[in-house]
Order: structure tokens, then C-alpha cells, then sequence
């Protein structure tokens, strides 16, 4: 028996690298007899008109965005769509730049045979970008770590099966981070160690801002841990604050010790300390309660506020 898998490829404006990949895929997936595939490219309000001229034996379809909302929140719309308009049994998310290459994806499909309830992600043993670049992604790594007390090593190269699939789409986190929401979900998920591709064509979209945006997003599903951690970091500069003016003052009120002129700085410096971390506390659990109070937007239900229309190609 056929097992269905469904190819999802976010897009905005790369129609060339989009048919490259599509011809590679093809070639590479050509030996494999027991799985039908199939394609579904989420068009990202891309402003140049998407052409597929690569013959393909797979069956495509192209769902066009309202607008651009981002790589994000186009995959999370993507599985949303899937969930509710597409038979199968497992979903495989890569970039269609050609930087998650089509033999790594075949090794995320023979890693899903052997694991076959866990998410499998690729996690990317070499990266081809440059020296600043690898070193705000290590920046990121490191601050994920210290915030959440979570190790992230993966971004959205992944299968994952169906059961997951029904399963992550009511996580409004995915609409923040895929790979972060994943982690909050609690589902199981494995590794394996890949290698990053050469992109088919153009210009890499991806720079330091958007970088500084996608970390921020993946941290901001943590929010209540960030959040807990920052309020018992406030509370400690307080009791350590207080401490220190309680010390001096007792020194002062309750002994002959002689107290240097340096000690009315200290002072001053720590009841701004005080201040500042009662402010911090404050302000923290102001944007965690208020962040509990807006309406989520949960993928499985909200989804078709920014799809259009549907392209179907057939071979």
C-alpha cells in the first residue's frame, strides 16, 4: 500500500529556484515505488507572477496568499490547509531555494521509516554563510538557551506525521515559530545531521534583521518561562538591593564604625537598582497578563483569513 506524502514549500517571489527544485525532486524521489507524492506551494503574496514550467510527475497545487505574512505564518497556514483539504500521511516542510537539499529530504524520509511517530527534523552539521552571520545564529542559540532552558538546533527542514500534524495545528505558537511551537507542543521528535545546499538561484532573503525577527519569535513562545525567569531575576536584584542599603544603614545607625564617603553612593545606586527591578517585575508580568488576554490565532481555525484562491497543476 501507498503512503501519501505532501511536499509543503513556502514562497515568495523564487519562481526559478521553485522549478529547479521541483525537477531535482522528481529525479531524487524517481526510485521510490511505495510512496505517491504530492506538492503544496504556499505563494506568499509573492509580487512576481509564479510560472511552473518544469514537467512533474508530481501533482501540484499552489495556494495564493492574501498578502505577505512571512515564512512563519505562511507554513503554519500551509498545515492548517492540509489538515482540512488534503489526504496523508506525512508532511515534509523544506524551502524551495535549494538550500534544504532533496537528498537530505530523502534522508528525512528513510529516518521516518524507522521513527515512525516521532517529527524528524534536519539539523544542519555545516552552514555556508558568513562569519558574522554564524556568529549572531550562535548568539541566538545561546540566548534561546539562557531565556527559555531549551536547546534549539533546527529550523523548519522537517517531516513530520499526520497524528502530529492534527495535533500542532492548535498551537497558536506555530504562528510565531514552527520549530519553537513544536518544542512548547511537547510531541515527540528526533534529529538527523545534514548539510546545508547551495541556493538554485538569486539572492538569499534571509539577513540579520530578519534573523533578529525570527529568534525573537522563537523565544516569544516561551513567553511564560521568559517571563518567570525575568520577575525571579527582578526579585533578586531587590532582596540584593535591599540587603546592601539595610547593611549600611545598620552599620551606620548601630555602630562607631567609621563609614566612608563612598558608602552615600553605594547607597543611591542601589536604591536605583531597587527601583529599576521593581519596574522590570512590573513591566513583565504587565506584557505576560496582557499577552494571556489577546484572542489567539489558532492555525486550525483562523487559517482562511489570509488564503485566496487554489491553482491546481497536474502532470
Amino acid at each position: 500500500m501507498q503512503k501519501n506524502v505532501t511536499i509543503l514549500c513556502p514562497l515568495f517571489n523564487d519562481g526559478e529556484s521553485l522549478n529547479r527544485l521541483l525537477t531535482e525532486l522528481a529525479k531524487t524521489f524517481s526510485h521510490l515505488k511505495d510512496y505517491r507524492f504530492s506538492i503544496l506551494i504556499i505563494n506568499d503574496g509573492s509580487t512576481e507572477e509564479l510560472r511552473i514550467t518544469t514537467g512533474t510527475s508530481f501533482p501540484i497545487q499552489v495556494l495564493h496568499l492574501q498578502r505577505n505574512i512571512g515564512h512563519q505564518k505562511a507554513l503554519a497556514i500551509g498545515l492548517a490547509y492540509i489538515k482540512e483539504n488534503i489526504s496523508c500521511d506525512k508532511v515534509l516542510i523544506m524551502d524551495t531555494d535549494g538550500e534544504d537539499r532533496p537528498e537530505d529530504a530523502l534522508e528525512l524520509l528513510l529516518a521516518a521509516e524507522k521513527k515512525n511517530n516521532d517529527i524528524i527534523f534536519a539539523h544542519r552539521s555545516s552552514r555556508r554563510e558568513d562569519i558574522l552571520f554564524k556568529l549572531f545564529y550562535w548568539l541566538y542559540k545561546i540566548s534561546f538557551r539562557l531565556l527559555t532552558g531549551r536547546r534549539i538546533s533546527f529550523g523548519n527542514f522537517m517531516i513530520m506525521p499526520k497524528a502530529s500534524l492534527d495535533k500542532i495545528v492548535y498551537y497558536s505558537e506555530i504562528w510565531s515559530h514552527l520549530a519553537g511551537g513544536i518544542l512548547k507542543s511537547g510531541l515527540t521528535y528526533s534529529t538527523i545531521q545534514t548539510h546545508k545546499g547551495i541556493r538554485y538561484a538569486g539572492q538569499s532573503k534571509m539577513n540579520f534583521n530578519k534573523l533578529l525577527l525570527l529568534g525573537l519569535g522563537a523565544i516569544s513562545v516561551f513567553m511564560e518561562i521568559i517571563a518567570g525567569r525575568l520577575l525571579i531575576f527582578s526579585c533578586c536584584l531587590i532582596g540584593f538591593s535591599l540587603l546592601i542599603i539595610l547593611t549600611l544603614l545598620g552599620v551606620k545607625t548601630f555602630t562607631t564604625l567609621a563609614i566612608p564617603g563612598w558608602t552615600s553612593t553605594v547607597m543611591s545606586s542601589m536604591l536605583i537598582v531597587l527601583l529599576q527591578s521593581f519596574l522590570l517585575s512590573l513591566v513583565t508580568m504587565f506584557l505576560y497578563f496582557s499577552s494571556e488576554s489577546q484572542r489567539k490565532f489558532v492555525p486550525a481555525h483562523h487559517y482562511k483569513d489570509y488564503t485566496g484562491t487554489v491553482e491546481t497543476i497536474t502532470a
